[in-house]
């Protein structure tokens, strides 16, 4: 599948400060579990090992959250989240799969 960047709005900063757009590849998807859903503009990163909502997305699909199934992520600084792994459905343009 292809899909187009789409332009966002960006605030300009000192390494860039004329940008005030940027293209990410977000997609349109809907996340699936038993006869609940919800639909997103998902920020696509090909090369992510895991795929990551926000615990509300969780909430609304009343998706099962067991604490055997976390893990602790870092990314820039000294911060971390936690995050629960579950299987869910995804749909993008008609196509659906397990993630």
């Amino acid at each position: 599948m292809k899909f187009p960047y789409r332009q966002e709005p960006s605030t300009p900063s000192a390494a860039h400060p004329t940008r005030t757009s940027v293209a990410r590849p977000r997609i349109r998807i809907r996340l699936v579990h038993k006869d609940r859903f919800v639909d997103l503009l998902a920020l696509v990163d090909s090369g992510a090992d895991d795929s990551m909502f926000p615990l509300e997305v969780a909430e609304v699909l009343d998706l099962p959250l067991d604490p055997k199934n976390a893990n602790r992520y870092g990314g820039i600084g000294s911060g971390h989240i936690t995050a629960f792994f579950t299987e869910v459905t995804v749909d993008v343009g008609g196509i659906r799969f397990p993630l």
